[in-house]
């Protein structure tokens, strides 16, 4: 059986996650589904990031200790994964004895390579990000992502020698052995690599003690970012010392652009070090804008995930976010413009036509089973063409436009049933023919309910229910699903509306 490993990066648990870090979870988990459906070995990892100042620091100001605050909030992000209907495999936290155990274990193996040595880091650092800045990065002076103040550091640590991977990384990132995508992100990384001298990475803390410690200096803490990248080895229960489990290599890391040098040029790093295979795919999603602003807690414009999913419900946001623009480039959302989507895509679009094909179907007193006999006025070719068209987009991480094929196949039916007027055939008691027209639109109804599985697993489901295949369906293979014709239609019922009027 083959397989397929995806991660998310882990969330910094600083608070509860908004609909930005909700868009990596649910494009991760659509793949997820979908690798499933193809009967692929499938393991789908995400999690927590807690250590580090800004953690402390907000405890602190909580009244909590560390470990308290973060298992209150590692709780509110399972209860929005949850809520979002994400089917992660293992949920890896940075406090987890394993991971803590490995990460110092894989600091170890570095510092006996001679990787690792001791000296002072001067610099500019943003505690929210936990990370350093140079004054060419910063905005008139503030941090880039939260518009803050850095504050100079200055203390002893330890260096892990990044510069020496940089000849040999601009190779691999030129060669595609190293995959970055989409092209803008990895442009963006080998400019990067030839423009600037990498430096070194001060890779430990003395003034944090709320992380782990180096095992051969406890007056060290290591920076959370090493900490965290680990999480993908820990996920999957490697121990460092025994061999790699089967799911490594990852088959895709998904990322916001706003973690790409630290996934694209520190994580090889470390793995090169290691002589541990790299991620076959590294992929970095645009961000969600609200009036041309990136959505930030610190900037106080974030939206809901939760409460959305109260107005919307949980699959309609999920079709939603996934559809709101090109995944990979950045986008500006507002909840008006979900609105104006529900309306379109799903109320007047897929529910709209799932409820015309009952009513039919109700009116049809002539037939009690419909089934394939001969002509499908162009419906099997049809089909064909927008599984084709599907499997491609999600192959290459278009999500909006696998959603789009769907809403063509919506479309499609919909022209059918205004140019053939099946209630006129219906009424003329022509058995065959109303058979036939019927069978066509309820065949493609259940195509429609296996490719918004991924997307929408529950109203697929409420899709198989209604055209009395929801146990039948369920067992077959995706291959079997997406033939046309070989089913019996009977036991047919009008369920709630798909997608109710908001």
């Amino acid at each position: 059986m083959s397989k397929f490993y995806i991660t998310t990066p882990i969330y910094y648990v600083n608070a509860k996650p908004h609909l930005g870090g909700a868009y990596t979870t649910l494009a991760a988990d659509v793949l997820a589904r979908w690798s499933r459906m193809k009967e692929k070995k499938t393991f789908f990892l995400t999690g927590t990031d807690e250590h580090g100042e800004k953690i402390a620091q907000t405890a602190r100001e909580n009244n909590l200790n560390p470990k308290e605050f973060c298992d209150q909030n590692a709780g509110k992000y399972e209860t929005v994964w949850d809520t979002l209907q994400i089917s992660y495999d293992k949920f890896v936290r940075t406090t987890d004895s394993d991971h803590e155990k490995l990460v110092s274990r894989i600091l170890d193996k570095l510092k006996e390579k001679g990787l690792i040595y001791q000296g002072e880091y001067q610099g500019l650092y943003c505690i929210d990000c936990e990370r350093y800045y140079t004054v060419k990065e910063l905005d008139k002076g503030k941090c880039p992502m939260h518009q803050k103040q850095t504050v100079s550091i200055s203390e002893k640590c330890y260096f892990f020698k990044l510069s020496s991977f940089q000849d040999t990384l601009i190779d691999l990132i030129k060669k595609d052995q190293w995959l970055i995508g989409p092209i803008e992100r990895k442009n963006e990384v080998l400019g990067f690599l030839t423009t600037e001298k990498l430096e070194d990475l001060a890779i430990s803390r003395e003034k944090v003690e709320w992380g782990i410690p180096l095992s051969w200096d406890k007056n060290q803490t290591i920076y959370v970012w090493i900490d965290a990248l680990i999480n993908y080895f820990s996920g999957i229960g490697w121990d460092g010392e025994s061999k790699l489990p089967d799911f490594w290599p990852p088959d895709i890391q998904l990322i916001g652009k706003d973690i790409l040098r630290f996934h694209a040029v520190i994580w090889p790093a470390i793995l090169l070090s290691l002589d541990v295979p790299l991620p076959k795919k590294l992929f970095a999603h645009g961000f969600f804008t609200i009036g041309g602003q990136k959505m930030s807690k610190s900037l106080g414009n974030i939206l809901d995930p939760e409460e959305l999913a109260i107005v919307f419900g949980s699959d309609a946001l999920r079709w939603l976010i996934l559809s709101a623009y090109p995944f990979g480039q950045d986008g500006d959302i507002s909840e008006s413009k979900f609105y104006d989507k529900y309306q379109t895509d799903l109320s007047h679009g897929l529910g709209n036509l799932l409820s015309r094909i009952l009513s039919l179907v109700s009116k049809d007193t002539q037939n009690k089973e419909y089934f394939f006999e001969e002509n499908n006025d162009g419906f099997q070719e049809k089909i064909k063409e927008i599984w084709e068209k599907y499997e491609k987009a999600l192959e290459e991480l278009r999500f909006e436009t696998a959603i789009l094929n769907i809403n063509e196949l919506v479309r499609f039916c919909d022209k059918y049933i205004d140019l053939k007027k099946p209630w006129e055939i219906i009424k003329s008691n022509n058995k065959g023919e109303s058979r036939k027209l019927l069978f066509n639109l309820l065949e493609s109804e259940r195509h429609l309910a296996w490719l918004t599985q991924s997307f929408m697993p529950e109203k697929s489901d409420q899709i198989f229910k209604s055209l009395g295949l929801l146990g039948k369906e369920k067992k077959k293979t995706l291959k079997r699903g997406q033939e046309w014709g070989n089913i019996k239609f009977k036991n047919i019922s009008e369920n709630e509306q798909l997608f109710p009027q908001l």
